[in-house]
């Protein structure tokens, strides 16, 4: 393996965990966020998966983003019985981010 390819694979893990990085951050921004209407979803977390991929033009295997899947964890109840999304027993729906 020569250096171009060696760079190009190590390239491509750097690119797919900023990606992560980058949602991982969005997650965070978002913990804290409601729904805006009794019954509505809050933020739903995100999860980014990877797959390895063969560059055919240099045959080195490198990092790539299969998809960006929602997280089907159930959300969490909060007890606001004033806030404007309370559900009639006075709960709102949280997000699913464990921060």
């Amino acid at each position: 393996m020569d250096i171009r390819n060696a760079i190009a694979a190590a390239a491509s893990g750097l690119k797919a965990q900023a990606l992560r990085m980058r949602v991982i951050a969005e997650n965070l921004a978002n913990q804290d966020s409601v729904a805006q209407a009794p019954g509505g979803d809050p933020y739903r977390r995100r999860m980014v998966n990877f797959r390895s991929e063969i560059d055919r033009a240099t045959g080195t295997v490198q990092v790539a983003t299969d998809r960006m899947v929602p997280d089907s964890a159930p959300f969490g109840k909060r007890y606001e019985p004033g806030h404007p999304a309370a559900d009639a027993q006075g709960y709102v729906m949280t997000p699913n981010v464990n921060g």
